[in-house]
Parts: C-alpha cells; structure tokens; sequence
C-alpha cells in the first residue's frame, strides 16, 4: 500500500543522535515532515532538531534508553503530545560488541540484545495502536548480517536475526487483520558513521565498517523510501546484496572468505587500547554528527539500491550486465 507522501507525515526516528538515524532525520526533514528524534545522548539531539528545522521540518527531541521499555513508551506519547499521530516509526538504535564469543561477558551480551533486539520490539508494541489508526509503517533498520553471522560480531549479529524472525511474524498477523500497517525490514551495508570510534572493542585495533563502505545519506534515503513506498525487505548497496546471494548459493564458500578476510577486514589496522571508553551502556559526551572517519574511502551513492526501488529497471540492468562480455568480444572483432 503506497502511504502519505513524507512531507505530510510524523515520523519517529530511533538512534538519531548519530550516523544513519540522524541522516534519516535530516531528509524527512528537507521533505517538510513533523520529525521526532530519539537516543540517549541529549545535547546531539540537541543538535538534530536544529538541523531538522534549519531543513523544514519541525522537530522534537526526546532522549531515551531503548533498552527500557517505558523510556520507549514516552517517546511515543510524548510524539502524540506535540504532534498528534505517527504515521513512521523508524527503528534504528543500536550497540555492539567486537569480540570473539568466548570473550563475551553476559552483561555485553544481554545489553546488545536488549538495545538492538528489545528495543525495536518496545518500539512496536508502543507505536503499533498509532500506527493502525494511521495506516502506517513500521521500518525496522536491520542489517545484512542478520542472514550471516561473521567473527567478532556474534551478539550484533544474532540482534539482528532475531528482529528479523520477530518482525516475519507481526508481519503477517497484520496482514490477517487487515490493519493497515505495513512492516519494511532494511537491510544495510556497511556505513561510515561515528559508531566505529564508539564501539566496544577487545581487538587492540580500531574498528571498520567491512568495505565497500558508503555514506549515510543514500542508504537514508532508502529507507525513506519504504516509509513512502513499503518494501517487506530491502537490501541496501552492493555489499549487501552480494552477502545475501553468496550465503544462499554457498555458506561453505563463506565461511572459507570469512576465515581469510573476516578478522583483518574489520579493522583499520590502527592501535585502540582494549577498554578505550565507549557508548554500549553509557553514552559518550559530545556530538558525533553523521559522519564516521572513512570519508575518502565511502562511496555517496548506490546504485543497485537505486535500480531496486525501479524495479522496471532491474531486468534490464542484468541483462545489460550480462551483455557486456559479448559486446567486448564484438567490438574487439570489429
């Protein structure tokens, strides 16, 4: 069902201190939408809505710990408060740990559960009664590696498994209701956002996004996209898409790669003393903006995601691909 235009809608976005949620704020913002953001670190929220207003759009921010669940609960009443309805609630906090399994503590392990997993379920059941009366869309950002665990991302990637097992089946029950109420899973990349310099570590190195990399804004726009236009699962960039077929044609093949490239892949190759101070049960002071440091290595567009949300455009992408080696041999000839 293609919902109200952006520029009409009240849109919650979780995680918007930093990174991609804040990049999604700031283009439902440009579109003229009501936008509510939300994360714990208050002063960047701060920040956010200045950005939100400067761009169009009004803003509202309300700081919250998404691991509890009535933290969550206020953002979505006080988002009824200043604005009356919700029509996107885009779910998007997030904490991770890098370490090998058998150096997780249960108290890292249950803190990203808690964040990643549980939050986004907190912020369901809070926003879905809102979001019947709306007929809206929930956008739940997951990730690639919820279809691949890799080394040193165990507790992030089972997060994101569970979220998308979880949201299959609310799927479907709204559905049999006939709520309304689509349900869009996102499924990105890798993105250069502040989190690698925020992230908890047991490596001894400072943390990376496993390349190819890109830059927040056209995977906001992305998801952006599904609250207009809901897409059940999207995967987003290259990187991403090309995970997901090779676990479907071989996970041998991946596990062989992963062994090879998965702990060197990671990280920059730069000293980080184990214990530096990071964000996975406080947050750091200071606004992180949207950017992480891979700047010159990010790529600003993607254009497999952009085909994909053309989906006439796809077919004769593929064919034009797979052209290419014949048209090369012919034009050699001649």
């Amino acid at each position: 069902m293609r919902k109200k235009p952006i520029s009409d809608q009240v849109v919650v976005v979780t995680g918007a201190s930093s990174g991609l949620g804040r990049a999604i704020a700031h283009g439902a913002a440009a579109r003229g939408a009501r936008v509510v953001v939300t994360a714990r670190n208050g002063a960047a929220l701060d920040a956010c809505v200045r950005e939100v207003e400067r761009l169009g759009g009004q803003g509202l921010a309300v700081p919250a710990d998404h691991a509890v669940q009535d933290e969550v609960a206020q953002v979505v009443e006080q988002a009824l408060d200043r604005f009356g309805r919700i029509d996107t609630y885009v779910a998007n906090a997030m904490v991770t740990v890098y370490a090998e399994v058998e150096q997780l503590e249960a108290e890292e392990l249950r803190r990203v559960l808690d964040v990643n997993f549980l939050g986004q379920v907190y912020g369901y059941w809070a926003a879905l009664p809102h979001l019947r009366e709306t007929r809206g869309t929930f956008v739940s950002v997951n990730s690639a590696l919820a279809y691949r665990g890799i080394p040193l991302q165990a507790a992030y990637c089972a997060s994101k498994a569970a979220l998308r097992a979880f949201f299959e089946s609310a799927r479907v029950e709204e559905r049999r209701a006939r709520t309304g109420v689509d349900i869009s899973v996102v499924l990105p990349g890798a993105i250069n956002t502040p989190q690698f310099d925020r992230d908890r570590q047991k490596l001894g190195k400072q943390p990376q996004p496993v390349p190819p990399i890109y830059q927040p804004e056209p995977f906001a726009e992305a998801t952006l996209h599904c609250a207009e236009r809901p897409v059940r699962e999207l995967p987003i960039g290259w990187g991403a898409q090309k995970l997901l077929w090779g676990q479907k044609l071989s996970p041998r093949a991946g596990d062989l790669m992963l062994l090879r490239m998965g702990w060197k892949g990671q990280h920059t190759g730069e000293d980080k003393p184990v214990g530096s101070p990071d964000n996975l049960f406080e947050p750091l002071p200071g606004d992180p903006g949207v950017h992480g440091r891979f700047d010159d290595r990010s790529r600003a567009s993607t254009l497999w995601t952009e085909l994909r949300l053309r989906r006439r455009l796809v077919p004769a992408a593929l064919l034009v691909a797979a052209a290419g080696p014949a048209v090369r041999r012919l034009a050699r000839t001649r």
